[in-house]
């Protein structure tokens, strides 16, 4: 970082005192300069001086981060740039006549009124345009980084379009200025060239074309706000939501709180696009006619009888049609083509004013969309030449001689003649730039050029300075040119594609459309580069020279002679002398308008070839006045919001070429220039919704088409890298014979700057490999020595630096269990171990080992904290894949017709005997189910369908249940941090440090340490539901696609006998010698019920069934019968009694056992309900 060693001594002293908050130097405000302190005379120059130095030195503080947090593609960046000295001319309390001087009185207040009224609409465009940028986006909503569209609830858009009302006010009255201004132009012409007038004589043989600028400036921005209007569908759909609201509001205006003026007052203002069409049918002669149309004096004639006003017009517009035919879409064209919308607006003032119908002039003017079909209008609005001239200037009676005669059709083949040509041009364009870029590089930009200048005699250093001027001037010329060029092409190419919404842009030329973008913005880098370079004041110096020279000649001659120049004379020399005044003075802004109104009459002195070549002067001198809003107007890409679908490709071209990877940051900052409009948005909530918006999405497609390619490419090369060697059919890449990219300039990019955010493609990349390669070491931990080559190739290549990713098999409290062990074969853990639901522990079925292990929540604690909670996202995953996969067999299971079939047919049962059963399914309607698909067939196992079906949903239920038990074990875990937390009524320790008067960095400590706590106090919450996510996830197997899962909850009864049959025999199995298969409790079965049914939205449907009422009843009548029978045994033999007997302590043991399990079944499916309660 480059720092001022002026009084270096003083610096050290003051150099403890930074700012607090990051501020711009203001001179006057810190009393370094204004009148108090240049007339100050007991406090010298140099403190002041001193005190600037400190604070130069304090502001360069603050950016020393930049050094290694930013960078500028291209060449390293100037970082005193940051703060620099930027000398623009700007003068005080200087009015118009302070410079508008000459001998004739009566030209200075004509020259004073054109270029006042000039100024002033220069002051409006600034202001209305910014309108308009409200307005084109009118209708867009924050959800451009959202995956799904968002729609308006009702009432949303009155409110959207109520929101600007009050611009539409403002607009409207800019649009009354704009014809007071526009009335005040057209009135004094007609009173020039009244021929009536004894000033007419003075101007008659002068074409005052200025004036007639400004008026076609002024009515292009009514014609563009129509357009605007136009071609925004929601600014006129919401006004008739809102006009239709007000009609509603007005029928019951007490219940609304309103009264009749205030509804009058709404429904005043009105949307339409045809507002210039309504401002040229006012009367424009009203200032000099009265309320009938009669004139006021006979020597002032009404507009419409002054030939010669007309002929100024005609002579006007004929001199433009000339122009954009020599210059339109020629290698010299600068900014004419944004001169056809104004000369298209004076066209239509001339047809109002006059009832004389040129069709010559209206053909010579619908000619030059053969050049150029349309120009833009704002942002992305195009205007339409051939729209303007039939709709605001038609025909009375339609030409057939029309060239073109179908303007879509001409449009069209000019976008197809402009796709065909544009890389050839870009190509050439590239050309110059690449050149221009050299030259400005150069010695000649440099301000080592002037070293040493003072050794060199007066005269041979003044013709240096002049020719290292010109040098200069040239370079800031030929920069605007190609920018220029550029500009044109880029935005015809892309407005004129999204205009035709039928025909999309070609792909072959996203790489020719990057490429120019990124010349754009290298234009305006170098610019602000080298904007030292190109001071104003001294380049005018240069060019004024050669204007100087070109006119004082002239002058000699008119005041010599002036009768040779009629009756125009004194005007003609009033011109000059101020001409002659501004070009020896420092211009500003307003001169030069005063410049270009006084050059409409100098001209008139001068040959062609002479006023071709002080018009030349004149536009350098524009532009090297005006530098900075020329570069800005021809680097600006705020239209890249609406082609924002073109950015992914963009992304896309930009990784295939790493060669241009380092111009990265000129693309982002084009899609950045629209940053201004949308935070300008005031139909949304909050201004910056729009922009927060547009910015996630770029950020996102960023991240989608360029670092996660990255990521996977750069995985890739590493695991090719490795693998070569261990494995032997495996073959690296040839380079020779294969197309290898080069990742290693692709992450060269380092960092870039996406609106107001820094992304460090370093630190993302890492950030991704490093999750990638753990949760991939996780589950196959004899890789690590493979992901640690990879990681050393990783820093040697590409300067990433990887973790470690070696993880410690387990802790000694763990015993030879780990939670990894089960991820690595899920199937097989869900099928050896069966779950109990109250005690959160998974039991091993029986075998013929004589040990049964158990897994608990303490055990996998213990994992956690050996592996850290990283590991939890990865057996999640995991768990959902493995669900995944078996919701499939799920769904086929339930979709054969053998089995959809018979739930077809106990639904057509229940639903119609569903009043005489008191709505109970019937246990004898279930068991004949189940035992119906017990026919179907067995397995080899001896098991049967409804068994494998009953298995698939345990299997599920003990997934969820191993999910259950790794977030409770989480808990756990994140528990015995929170001993060494503060207590709730603790204040946090920010609190104290601050009143204890720390220094930033302890208190910035201290706020950090009550995050922490605060982390993980949250993660000790029961926010994170894993099991709920697992639902969400697979909510859209609720589609109408998989209708037949609607019935699941009608085979539920029947799987429940299955399951209480299979729970009874393993229970029994215990006590037998041989104790394979045993188990006491199966509660993974209880959650693969509930699961679906939650999934399914089933359970109000399982509910009606009744089944629990069902099985009470059931048990009740079992039993009762079992009573019966011991009854009639009173009436037979002694023996019978006994085996009746017998047979009634079986029967009831066996009712009691099985209602006993029922039981458990429904007492678990019940508490199994608060694992998935909607949220």
């Amino acid at each position: 970082m480059k720092k001022n060693n002026f009084k270096k001594d003083l610096q050290e002293k003051e150099n403890k005192n930074y700012f607090n908050d990051e501020e711009d130097i203001d001179l006057e405000a810190d009393d370094l300069y204004g009148k108090d302190a240049l007339n100050t005379v007991t406090q010298p120059f140099e403190e002041y001086f001193e005190k600037f130095n400190v604070l130069y030195n304090q502001h360069m503080e603050k950016f020393q981060a930049f050094e290694y947090d930013y960078q500028i593609p291209l060449t390293n960046p100037d970082y005193e740039s940051l703060i620099q000295s930027h000398f623009m001319i700007y003068e005080k309390n200087l009015g118009l006549f302070d410079f508008v001087k000459s001998e004739n009185k009566t030209f200075d207040k004509i020259c004073a009124s054109f270029v006042y009224v000039d100024n002033q609409i220069k002051q409006i465009e600034e202001q209305f345009y910014k309108f308009l940028d409200k307005l084109t986006i009118y209708g867009e909503l924050s959800d451009l980084h959202q995956n799904e569209e968002t729609k308006l609830n009702e009432g949303e858009s009155e409110i959207m379009i109520a929101r600007m009302l009050g611009m539409f006010k403002n607009i409207y009255d800019i649009i009354k200025k704009i014809i007071n201004y526009v009335t005040f132009n057209i009135n004094t012409l007609n009173l020039l060239y009244n021929k009536k007038d004894p000033i007419s004589k003075s101007f008659k043989n002068f074409n005052l074309n200025f004036p007639l600028d400004t008026i076609g400036r002024a009515l292009s921005m009514i014609y563009v706000l129509d357009q605007v209007v136009e071609q925004n569908d929601y600014l006129q759909q919401h006004w008739n939501f809102y006009k239709r609201m007000i009609k509603i509001v007005k029928g019951d205006i007490n219940k609304y709180n309103t009264n009749q003026q205030n509804l009058k007052n709404q429904i005043k203002q009105s949307l339409s696009g045809t507002c210039l069409n309504g401002v040229l049918q006012l009367k424009w002669d009203q200032g000099i006619n009265d309320v009938n149309g009669k004139e006021k004096s006979p020597n002032i004639p009404a507009i419409k009888n002054n030939k010669d006003f007309f002929n100024l017009i005609n002579q006007y517009l004929k001199e433009r049609i000339d122009l954009f035919e020599k210059k339109v879409g020629s290698p010299q064209e600068l900014f004419e083509r944004d001169l056809i919308m104004p000369t298209l607006c004076v066209y239509a003032i001339l047809r109002r004013l006059y009832s004389e119908e040129d069709r010559n002039l209206w053909k010579s003017l619908w000619t030059i969309q053969k050049k150029l079909p349309m120009v833009e209008g704002h942002s992305q609005v195009l205007c339409y030449i051939s729209k303007f001239l039939m709709e605001v200037t038609p025909l009375a009676k339609k030409s057939s001689t029309m060239d073109p005669k179908d303007p879509i059709q001409n449009f069209k083949m000019y976008l197809a003649k402009l796709s065909q040509t544009f890389p050839q041009s870009i190509n050439v364009l590239y050309q110059q730039f690449t050149a221009w870029i050299v030259r400005m590089d150069s010695f000649a930009t440099s301000q080592a050029a002037f070293n040493g200048i003072e050794k060199v005699p007066k005269e041979k250093a003044k013709e240096l300075i002049e020719e290292r001027m010109a040098v200069r001037v040239t370079l800031a010329m030929s920069g605007i040119q190609i920018g220029s060029q550029i500009r044109n092409l880029l935005q015809s190419l892309l407005l004129g594609h999204y205009g035709l919404e039928e025909q999309t842009l070609d792909k072959s030329l996203i790489k020719d459309v990057v490429l120019a973008v990124q010349m754009l913005k290298s234009i305006e880098y170098y610019y602000e580069l080298k904007f030292d370079s190109f001071q104003p004041a001294l380049i005018q110096h240069q060019i004024a020279k050669n204007g100087l020279a070109q006119l004082t000649t002239v002058i000699g001659k008119v005041k010599t002679s002036p009768k040779n120049y009629g009756a125009g004379a004194n005007e003609l020399i009033g011109a000059l002398q101020i001409v002659i005044s501004m070009l020896k003075s420092t211009l500003t802004p307003i001169k030069l308008e005063t410049l270009h109104f006084c050059t409409d009459f100098v001209y008139q002195i001068f040959n062609p070839q002479e006023k071709e070549d002080f018009k030349y002067i004149l536009n350098r001198l524009d532009k090297s006045i005006l530098l900075p809003y020329y570069v800005r107007k021809v680097t600006a890409s705020t239209y890249f919001y609406w082609c924002r679908d073109l950015l992914p490709q963009f992304f896309q071209s930009i990784y295939q070429e790493p060669s241009i990877a380092k111009r990265f940051q000129f693309l982002l900052n084009a899609v950045s220039d629209c940053s201004q409009q949308l935070k300008g948005c005031q139909h949304l909530d909050e201004p910056d919704e729009l922009y927060d918006s547009f910015r996630k999405y770029v950020v996102q497609e960023f991240y989608i088409e360029y670092l996660q390619p990255l990521a996977r490419d750069i995985e890739d090369y590493l695991r090719i890298q490795v693998h070569t060697v261990l494995i032997q059919k495996i073959t690296a890449l040839n380079p020779f014979k294969q197309q290898v990219k080069d990742l290693k300039r692709l992450l060269d990019v380092d960092q870039v700057l996406i609106f107001d955010s820094i992304v460090n493609l370093r630190q993302e990349i890492n950030q991704q490999l490093n999750e990638t390669f753990y949760n991939i070491n996780v589950l196959n931990m004899y890789d690590q020595e493979t992901y640690e080559q990879m990681r050393t190739i990783a820093n040697y290549k590409f300067g990433l630096h990887l973790m470690n990713v070696y993880l410690p098999s387990q802790t000694v409290d763990q015993g030879s269990f780990d939670v990894l062990d089960i991820i690595k074969n899920i199937p097989a853990f869900l099928t050896k171990y069966t779950y109990n639901l109250f005690q959160q522990q998974f039991v091993q079925i029986t075998s013929e080992s004589k040990q049964v292990y158990s897994i608990s929540i303490k055990q996998i604690s213990d994992s956690i904290r050996t592996h850290g909670p990283g590991i939890l996202n990865t057996n999640v995953n995991s768990v959902y894949n493995y669900i995944k996969k078996k919701i499939q067999v799920f769904s086929q299971f339930l979709f054969d017709d053998y089995i959809q079939s018979p739930l077809m047919r106990e639904e057509k049962f229940f639903k119609d005997k569903k009043d005489e059963l008191e709505g109970c399914y019937p246990f004898e309607r279930a068991e004949g189910l189940y035992k119906e698909i017990k026919k179907m067939g067995t397995f080899d196992d001896g098991s049967n369908y409804m068994d494998k079906f009953r298995t698939l949903i345990t299997h599920i239920g003990n997934a969820l249940a191993f999910v259950r038990l790794l977030r409770s074990a989480a808990l756990h875990f994140a528990s015995k941090g929170l001993e060494f937390c503060p207590n709730k009524e603790q204040q946090p320790f920010e609190i104290p440090c601050q009143e204890s008067g720390f220094s930033d960095t302890t208190i910035k400590i201290a706020k950090e340490l009550d995050e922490i706590f605060v982390q993980l106090k949250n993660s000790f919450s029961e926010n994170t539901d894993y099991i709920h996510m697992l639902v969400k996830v697979f909510e859209s197997i609720r589609s109408p696609e998989n209708k037949h899962l609607n019935r699941f909850h009608l085979i539920v009864p029947a799987l429940t006998i299955n399951y209480i049959e299979k729970m009874i025999m393993a229970k029994e199995q215990m006590g037998k010698r041989s104790q394979n298969d045993c188990f006491i409790s199966d509660d993974g079965f209880v959650i693969g019920i509930q699961y679906f049914l939650s999934l399914l939205d089933l359970k109000s449907k399982f509910d009606s069934l009744h089944w629990r009422k069902e099985i009470r009843q059931r048990y009740q009548k079992d039993k009762q019968a079992a009573t019966n029978l011991q009854q009639r045994s009173n009436q037979q033999s002694q023996r019978a009694a006994d085996e009746i007997n017998l047979q009634k302590e079986l029967s009831l043991k066996k009712i009691t056992s099985q209602y006993e399990e029922y039981q458990m079944f429904f007492y678990g499916f019940n508490a199994c309900k608060i694992l998935f309660i909607d949220k």
